[in-house]
């Protein structure tokens, strides 16, 4: 488990599509690093967009913004990338040579890194070497990437490379799991979520 604690990426009411720390939860579990990892979407009448889902802009999550989980510095963040194209059936793929796309790593106390992914080219509102606190804007919602549609990936790890470092569970700040306040529990896909400071506030 994580030693630091950390806030959601966003705010509002958001959903969990894919992670967990068992085995069967996992976003990925045999990719070391990403076997923690969440990918965190809006949702609405349980469906992530509206009218054509080939159309990036008519998924609630496009554009929102993220959120920095925890005070920082931002280590690594790479802003080159246009974004992945949603095909039939919305089949994973990446338009790219980098399955993050654009992406943004912070360094933690404690050695603990946040690798956030998928991210809106040219939306950045930081840059490498930033001191970054808890609740800033980082960034917006984008499609670059190994994706399906717009989305967050978010994971911790235990160092910088991406293909190195192993996946920390996460332990988050109090957050509201459908009008439950959980505080010792992880969160799994299937879950909507939101942070409990923030639980008015509604992205849709």
């Amino acid at each position: 488990m994580s030693k630091n604690k950390y806030r959601l990426p966003f705010d509002g009411l958001w959903y969990i599509e894919f992670g967990g720390v068992t085995k069967k939860t996992s976003h990925s579990w045999d990719i070391i690093s990403q076997r923690y990892a969440y990918d965190f979407e809006i949702r609405k009448d349980d469906k992530p967009y509206k009218l054509d889902y080939h159309d990036k802009n008519n998924y609630y999550s496009y554009k929102q913004n993220i959120i920095c989980p925890r005070d920082g510095v931002v280590f690594d963040l790479v802003n080159l990338y246009d974004d992945t194209k949603i095909v039939d059936e919305r089949k994973v793929i990446c338009d790219v040579k980098d399955i993050r796309g654009n992406y943004i790593l912070i360094k933690h106390d404690n050695n603990e890194y946040s690798l956030i992914c998928h991210i809106l080219k040219d939306s950045f509102k930081v840059q490498i070497g930033d001191f970054v606190k808890e609740g800033q804007e980082l960034a917006k919602v984008g499609n670059s990437g190994n994706t399906m549609g717009p989305h967050i990936h978010y994971q911790v790890q235990n160092g910088y490379d991406y293909k190195t470092a192993k996946g920390i569970p996460i332990t988050f700040k109090d957050v509201k799991v459908q009008n439950k306040i959980i505080k010792k529990k992880y969160l799994k896909c299937g879950m909507y979520v939101k942070n409990e400071e923030k639980c008015d506030k509604m992205l849709y």
